[in-house]
C-alpha cells in the first residue's frame, strides 16, 4: 500500500491527545456555582422575585447537588433580621371542656411554630416530615402538633427531590396547594375521621426548589401539565465547556479547589492534563468534560491512593485508568481471545476484495465496561435486478437505524456513479459472524467500500479497518465510540504484530473526541499504526483503492483508472455477456 498518497489524511500522534493552555494557572478558588452561570442567574432572580414560588432544577447527581445548592443560597439570602412563622396555644380538653387551640405571630425562635432554618433540603421525606404532624394521645387524648419542613424554613427555601414526589404524588396537590394560597392549612391524615378540634390556619411564604434528573422531571410533568407553568427552570450542569483558555483556567481551578477543600493533594499541571483527557473519554468531546462532585471525587480519591509525591500527577492518573482497565477487562480479552485463536476470523493483514474490517462497540447488560471491536464485513455482487440485501436486516438481527444506513450506502452509490434507478446487478451485504442484534449506521462507510469494492472486482487492504456515517452525497459524518474502537482493533493488530502497514479510518469530524490511550499514541508516533481522517467518500476510496473514485481532470493509464471506469467497464461486460447467453438460448430453441 503506497502510504504516501494518503499522507494529507493522517493525524499526527499529537493530534490523539487532547492538552489544556494552563500557563496562567493561579490558586484563586473557584467553586461549583462558579461554572454553573445559567443556573446560578436563575436562582438569584428567583429568589428575588416574590411572585414566584417554585423552582424547577434538572440536576442528575442530586445527593452532591444539594448540599452545594443549600451552601450557595445561604451565602446569598440575606441575614433573618426578624422572627418568622406562628405559636400554637393549646388548651387541653378536659372532663368539662373541648379542646381548644388558637395561633399567634411567633414572637421567639423558641416558638413551637416558629422558623429555625432559611434554607433546608430533603431527598428522602413522607408527609408528616413534610407537613408536621397532629398526634393525641390515646389515654389522655392531649393533643400535640409537630412542625415539619416547611414550617421549618418559613420565610426560605425548601429543596426537594422529584422522586420523593413521584413516590408519594398524593403529596404534591397540597404543598402545590400551600405555594400558591401562600398559607397552611391542618388537614385529618385519615379520611374517616376529623380533626379533633378546629386548628386554625397561618400565612408561610415559602419558597420551593425542585432538583430531578431529565426523565424524573418528565414523568413528573405528565402527572402535572401546570409544572412548568407554574415555575421557574433551568439545569444544573454536569458538564463544563473549556473551548476557551479562560475557561480551562477556571476548570482546572475548580478541580484543585475541591481537592483542597475535600482534604485531598493539589494536582500538578501534567495531572490536571491527564485529568482531563480522562474525562474526555467519558464526554468524547474535548470541549465539554465532567465536572460533577462525585464523579471528580472518585477520580481523586482513587488517584490518591497512588501518590508518590506531595501532589498529584499524570502518573497517578494513569494508573486509575490501566487499574480500571484491567479490572474491566474479562469480557474484552474473552471476545479479543476468539479473534486472535481465529474462532471469529478477522484478518490484519493482505487484501480481499469486497471484504473490510468496521468497527463496533460492544456492551454487556450489567457490566459498566464498553470496548471496541473489529466486525468483517462482506460483500457479493452479481448480475441481477437491482436489489442490494442486508441479509442482517433481513434476517431481523439489525435495527432501523442500521437498516437505514445500508439504504443510503445503495443510494449513495447510485447518485456517485450515476447509476439508472433500476440498479443493474444485486448485492448482499452482511456482517460475517454476527449472532446478535446489531444497530447504528456507523458502518455505512464500511459498507460502501466493500459495495464498491465488490462492483470494481479491486481487492481491499484487510489491515485497514473503518468507521462512519455517510449521507446520499457522500459526505463522512461523525459516530460515536471512536476511541474504543480505535484501541479495539489496534489491540488486536499489536498482539499479532504490527507491521506499519495498519491502521484505521474516522471522520474528520471526530478529531474533536479523540482522547486515546498511551500505547496507541506511541505506535502512532513510532509510524507502527495509523490513523486517516476522511471528508467523504472520495478520500476514503482513495486511501483505501489508491484510486479515484469519479473520473477527475487528468490522465489515467489502465493502473490507476478510476473505480467509476472499473465499475462500468464491468457492468458492460456483465450485460453483454448475459445478452450473448440469452441469444444462444433463443436460437438454440428454434
Amino acid at each position: 500500500m503506497n502510504l504516501s498518497l494518503s499522507s494529507e489524511q493522517i493525524l499526527n500522534w499529537k493530534d490523539l491527545i487532547p492538552t489544556l493552555d494552563l500557563t496562567d494557572l493561579t490558586t484563586q478558588p473557584v467553586s461549583f456555582f462558579d461554572l454553573q452561570c445559567r443556573a446560578k442567574t436563575a436562582i438569584q432572580q428567583f429568589l428575588q422575585n416574590s411572585y414566584r414560588s417554585l423552582l424547577v432544577l434538572k440536576a442528575d447527581d442530586q445527593s452532591e447537588y444539594a448540599p452545594l445548592l443549600t451552601q450557595y443560597i445561604e451565602s446569598i439570602l440575606p441575614a433573618r433580621e426578624q422572627v418568622i412563622g406562628a405559636n400554637y396555644i393549646i388548651e387541653q380538653a378536659d372532663s368539662f371542656s373541648f379542646a381548644r387551640i388558637s395561633v399567634e405571630p411567633a414572637q421567639s425562635i423558641n416558638d413551637n411554630f416558629a422558623a429555625t432554618q432559611t434554607v433546608a433540603s430533603a431527598l428522602y421525606f413522607d408527609e408528616n416530615k413534610l407537613f408536621g404532624s397532629l398526634q393525641v394521645h390515646a389515654i389522655s387524648k392531649d393533643i400535640q402538633l409537630n412542625k415539619g419542613l416547611i414550617h421549618q424554613v418559613n420565610g426560605g427555601v425548601l429543596i426537594l427531590s422529584v422522586a420523593g414526589l413521584l413516590a408519594q404524588f398524593e403529596l404534591w396537590p397540597r404543598l402545590k396547594q400551600i405555594l400558591t394560597s401562600h398559607r397552611f392549612d391542618w388537614y385529618s391524615t385519615h379520611p374517616f375521621k376529623p380533626l379533633p378540634c378546629d386548628i386554625p390556619s397561618y400565612p408561610i411564604d415559602l419558597k420551593v426548589i425542585l432538583l430531578g434528573s431529565r426523565d424524573e422531571l418528565a414523568a413528573f410533568s405528565e402527572l402535572d401539565e401546570e409544572l412548568f407553568a407554574l415555575s421557574d427552570y433551568s439545569e444544573l450542569e454536569s458538564y463544563f465547556s473549556v473551548e476557551e483558555k479562560s475557561q480551562q483556567i477556571q476548570w482546572a481551578q475548580y478541580v484543585n479547589s475541591m481537592a483542597k477543600q475535600a482534604g485531598f493533594p493539589s494536582l500538578s499541571e501534567q495531572g490536571l492534563n491527564r485529568l482531563y483527557q480522562l474525562l474526555v473519554r467519558d464526554s468524547e468531546d474535548r470541549t465539554l468534560i465532567n465536572i460533577s462532585p462525585l464523579k471528580l471525587k472518585t477520580l481523586l480519591a482513587q488517584a490518591t491512593l497512588f501518590r508518590q509525591s506531595e501532589t498529584l500527577s499524570a502518573v497517578e492518573f494513569e494508573e486509575i485508568f490501566q487499574q480500571k482497565q484491567m479490572q474491566q477487562s474479562f469480557l474484552r480479552e474473552r471476545t479479543y481471545d476468539d479473534i486472535w485463536h481465529e474462532q471469529v476470523y478477522i484478518p490484519t493483514d493482505g487484501e480481499a476484495v469486497g471484504q473490510i474490517n468496521g468497527l463496533s462497540v460492544i456492551e454487556y447488560q450489567g457490566t459498566p465496561t464498553s470496548f471496541g471491536e473489529p466486525s468483517r464485513i462482506s460483500c457479493i455482487v452479481q448480475y441481477g435486478d437491482g436489489e442490494i440485501i442486508d441479509v442482517d436486516r433481513k434476517s431481523e438481527l439489525a435495527g432501523n437505524i442500521h437498516g437505514k444506513g445500508m439504504m443510503i450506502v445503495e443510494s449513495c452509490l447510485a447518485n456517485i456513479l450515476e447509476l439508472p434507478s433500476q440498479l443493474p446487478f444485486s448485492a448482499s451485504l452482511v456482517f460475517e459472524q454476527s449472532y446478535s442484534e446489531i444497530d447504528g449506521d456507523s458502518a455505512s462507510l464500511a459498507a460502501f467500500c466493500a459495495l464498491t469494492s465488490a462492483l470494481s472486482d479491486l481487492p481491499l487492504p484487510q489491515s485497514i479497518a473503518v468507521t462512519g456515517t455517510i449521507d446520499q452525497l457522500g459526505l463522512v459524518h461523525a459516530v460515536g465510540g471512536v476511541n474504543d474502537k480505535i484501541e479495539g482493533f489496534f489491540a488486536i493488530c499489536e498482539k499479532r504484530g504490527l507491521t506499519g502497514e495498519q491502521g484505521v479510518i474516522i471522520p474528520t469530524a471526530v478529531i474533536h473526541q479523540l482522547s486515546l490511550s498511551q500505547e496507541v499514541v506511541t505506535a502512532v508516533k513510532n509510524k507502527q499504526f495509523f490513523i486517516w481522517v476522511v471528508e467523504d467518500v472520495y478520500q476514503a476510496c482513495e486511501i483505501l483503492f489508491n484510486r479515484d473514485l469519479i473520473e477527475e481532470d487528468k490522465n489515467y493509464t489502465q493502473q490507476n483508472l478510476p473505480i467509476s471506469r472499473l465499475i462500468a467497464q464491468r457492468i458492460e461486460q456483465r450485460a453483454e455477456h448475459h445478452s450473448r447467453g440469452l441469444l444462444s438460448f433463443l436460437l438454440g430453441r428454434k
